[in-house]
């Protein structure tokens, strides 16, 4: 009767070990999905800023996304400044984002795939100094892309026009602190 006793005991104990180790990993897995990637650090920090890329010395408000994409003829193939504000954030590791303003948008991606932007970043606004271009994706690049942002993504994967597209030096993010 001991042995049953004892055996029924550390079944129970084995058993809460296991529920708590299960709860544990369970948290621990839910708590990294939902925390963001900051693969760079800032060059540069303010009270409400964070410069990832270059310092960025001049922080006055840029052209207005709308007024680059309508004055595009000017524009292309040169440095920019532009305020806009992050929709989207690439979630595998924060290599490009989708700038927005209006109807209007432009995916910012970093130079020489030098540095990344943290993956809660959507939402913020954000001044960026980089080059300016219009571009065609393939297919393949569009669905990456797609893929990238995930399933709830605000811009279509086969759209058939070109998109816009900044090459970014340096990227300021206003943060909420």
């Amino acid at each position: 009767m001991e042995v049953t006793i004892e055996m029924k005991i550390t079944g129970v104990l084995v058993s809460a070990f296991s529920i708590s180790v299960l709860g544990a990993s369970t948290v621990l897995a839910g708590s990294l999905s939902t925390d963001a990637l900051r693969l760079s650090e800032p060059v540069e920090m303010g009270s409400n800023y964070e410069v990832f890329g270059d310092p960025m010395p001049n922080k006055s408000a840029g052209l207005s996304l709308i007024d680059l994409i309508e004055q595009k003829q000017s524009h292309l193939g040169k440095e920019v400044r532009v305020s806009a504000k992050i929709t989207q954030v690439c979630q595998a590791k924060g290599c490009f984002f989708i700038a927005m303003e209006g109807e209007k948008w432009a995916r910012v991606t970093f130079r020489d795939y030098g540095f990344f932007v943290p993956t809660d970043a959507a939402d913020s606004l954000v001044l960026i100094e980089g080059i300016f271009s219009e571009v065609q994706l393939s297919g393949a690049q569009a669905h990456h892309y797609q893929t990238d942002l995930g399933s709830s993504s605000r811009v279509a994967a086969d759209n058939p026009s070109p998109e816009y597209s900044i090459v970014a030096s340096s990227v300021l993010i206003h943060t909420q602190r």
